[in-house]
């Protein structure tokens, strides 16, 4: 073969080995671009949004009036929380500027009937006017934050004539302008053409942590039983219920450092929910940093609200850390252990991020958000998003990995059981242990959960049959019904006592089983398609007692046993 017929040759096969590596580059490039497009279509929005219900940001008016701003907001979010021109100081100003009572009531102002002054101070709406505007154009929904808080609260509005320089009201006053303020500030929303967009309401907010604030010198210091908190709760409770919006909005108690505050945030929530279940449940305000809380004090917390029957909502996110990479690790672990309590039927109703960017965060010298600038998502971001799609899969399936799931028992039969009036303990068949109020203790809403079986009041139930076919269970501690919280219709929603009202949250139907004596208790409130569940078929003290799905496992089997009193 003759030298230039080789060279030839040579130059045939190395072209085609070019556009051979060339098609493969080019195939191995399609599916590297396949994979990151696939990651770019998740979203805060697609993801937490979607699941939680709520992905939130927060925000202020000048920044929703710019229009690429807005556009990265929509992409993300779907609720927004103003940070401060929601707050009393926002909406009342820095001195008082005194209308008339008829004036105020020519503006649609709410008087009570037992305002006894001659003025009224004039509430500035502008600003939350044009928000809730851009807001009802945008598919946006909001938190209406805050009407009660000790801090961003003009003092004259504490003193006598609103003035600065008098003396505190009296009690009786300070009820009159609590009612004033409160029902006006939301019949202003409720009555406007744009108040559908706001679906929760923080009604107090930092309680626990006043301080010398005009509150608490009309009121007295008075942490976990506040009486100004539980009648503004009332005020507003009283709002939803003229505009019936008693099922579609809520009202929450927010605090910071709720980790640390277990106990004192649920003996406030009961204390304002005795007698009437106003609120909710709770927002965590939840500005963190990777050196505490750890993790699992955070979790501990949240979970501790949900058992106790509450709803939470997680208001104001964001993460002091020691660079994104610390930031990263601590967000992925929290988010994955959050996402678990979602999945398993936690309450979990919102998360909130508190800035769009490291841009406009609040703390200073600090990077705690998930955007270095709005269009730049970090690290943080992705292991956020990628806790999501390990519990509950990539957006548009929602198909996570497959879990070990406990093989079903045979479905217990459809026919009704009449139990006899009486005294009962309801002992769980998969564990042997019995429904008790946890504590064994009544105060307005308290949990239940299964323990040993010890014969005290609180796992003493009391069977009463009523006229439309169902029972209700009163506890011995008194004049407190077993009750679905809220009355919710879902997996997860928690069991504990309430103020006996024998409404359908009250109200439960016995099933057969295919054993005899063993029953399945169905939830009204669930129209019989879900059953009083010991969760995640827990058989130790303390696990609690929920509603679940009726698939007749001994986690949702029951006896009746006669209490010999």
């Amino acid at each position: 073969m003759n030298k230039k017929k080789t060279m030839h040759l040579f130059r045939g096969l190395l072209s085609k080995l070019l556009i051979l590596a060339f098609v493969v580059c080019l195939f191995g490039a399609g599916n590297a671009q396949m994979k990151v497009n696939a990651a770019t279509t998740a979203t805060l929005l697609n993801t937490y949004g979607k699941t939680y219900g709520y992905s939130g940001t927060c925000i202020n008016l000048y920044q929703l009036r710019d229009a690429r701003t807005l556009s990265i907001i929509k992409q993300h979010y779907n609720s927004i929380t103003l940070e401060n021109e929601m707050k009393p100081d926002a909406l009342l100003g820095g001195s008082a500027k005194l209308i008339s009572v008829s004036e105020a009531k020519n503006r649609g102002y709410y008087i009570p009937s037992n305002y006894r002054e001659a003025y009224v101070p004039q509430i500035n709406f502008n600003t939350v006017d044009e928000v809730l505007k851009i807001c009802h154009q945008n598919g946006l929904k909001m938190r209406a934050h805050t009407l009660v808080w000790h801090s961003q609260t003009p003092t004259w509005f504490f003193r006598n004539n609103y003035a600065g320089n008098s003396g505190f009201v009296n009690q009786a006053t300070m009820d009159a302008r609590l009612e004033m303020y409160v029902k006006t500030v939301m019949n202003h929303v409720y009555t406007g053409n744009y108040g559908s967009v706001v679906y929760a309401w923080d009604i107090a907010n930092e309680v626990l942590h006043a301080q010398n604030s005009g509150w608490e010198a009309v009121y007295g210091n008075n942490r976990t039983n506040p009486s100004y908190v539980k009648k503004a709760f009332g005020y507003a409770y009283d709002t939803l219920e003229y505009f019936k919006l008693t099922n579609s909005v809520k009202l929450f108690y927010n605090d910071y450092n709720t980790y640390m505050e277990i106990n004192n945030v649920i003996k406030l929530v009961n204390y304002v929910n005795q007698g009437k279940k106003v609120c909710a449940g709770v927002g965590m305000q939840s500005h963190l940093g990777t050196n505490y809380p750890s993790v699992d004090g955070y979790v501990n917390a949240l979970s501790s609200f949900l058992k106790a029957g509450f709803e939470v909502q997680i208001t104001e996110m964001d993460i002091t850390n020691k660079g994104d990479a610390d930031m990263a690790n601590y967000a992925y672990n929290l988010y994955k252990k959050i996402n678990a309590l979602k999945k398993n039927g936690g309450k979990i109703t919102s998360v909130t991020w508190w800035g769009i960017s490291d841009q406009v965060t609040w703390i200073k010298n600090s990077a705690p958000l998930l955007f270095s600038n709005p269009t730049t998502p970090k690290q943080s971001y992705y292991k956020v998003i990628q806790a999501y799609t390990e519990t509950f899969g990539q957006p548009g399936n929602n198909t996570p990995a497959p879990q070990p799931q406990p093989q079903p028992q045979p479905a217990p039969s459809t026919d009704s059981v009449k139990i006899e009036d009486g005294w009962y303990y309801l002992k769980n068949t998969n564990s042997q242990k019995y429904l008790t109020v946890e504590g064994n203790k009544a105060n307005g809403w308290t949990n239940v959960c299964i323990s040993t079986g010890t014969g005290v009041d609180g796992q003493k139930w009391y069977v009463t049959n009523t006229s439309d076919g169902y029972i209700t269970l009163t506890s011995k501690l008194g004049s407190f019904m077993l009750d679905v919280a809220n009355g919710a219709n879902e997996d997860g929603a928690n069991l504990g006592i309430y103020n006996g009202y024998s409404g359908d949250a009250q109200k439960f139907v016995v099933k057969k089983t295919n054993n005899s004596g063993i029953y399945t208790i169905v939830t009204k409130a669930s129209s019989g398609t879900k059953a009083v569940d010991v969760y995640n078929h827990g058989k130790t003290d303390g696990t609690n007692v929920c509603q679940w799905k009726l698939y007749g496992n001994p986690n949702q089997q029951w006896q009746f046993e006669k209490v010999n009193r």
